[in-house]
């Protein structure tokens, strides 16, 4: 007797998360899609949260540069300050 094949499922887009100090030196991480993210109060604890929510997939996470800020006003519907 033959079995039927299942379809594969499309996969699903990656969404990625950046890791970055905001400018009170929290780390922060927020999802590219501004709809997941937080305060830490370490980097590996902002990396830990991340992987999580990527379920460890591989280049999900994003630590962005020293030079490089991130904030979690869009998350809230913030405008950045002028």
């Amino acid at each position: 007797m033959a079995s039927a094949i299942q379809p594969k499922e499309p996969p699903q887009p990656l969404n990625h998360f950046f890791v970055s100090q905001d400018n009170r030196g929290c780390w922060t991480v927020r999802d590219e899609r501004n709809l997941v993210g937080g305060c830490f109060v370490s980097k590996d604890a902002a990396i830990h949260f991340a992987r999580q929510e990527t379920n460890n997939a591989p280049g999900a996470v994003i630590c962005m540069g020293e030079s490089q800020r991130l904030s979690l006003d869009p998350l809230f519907g913030h405008r950045a300050a002028a």
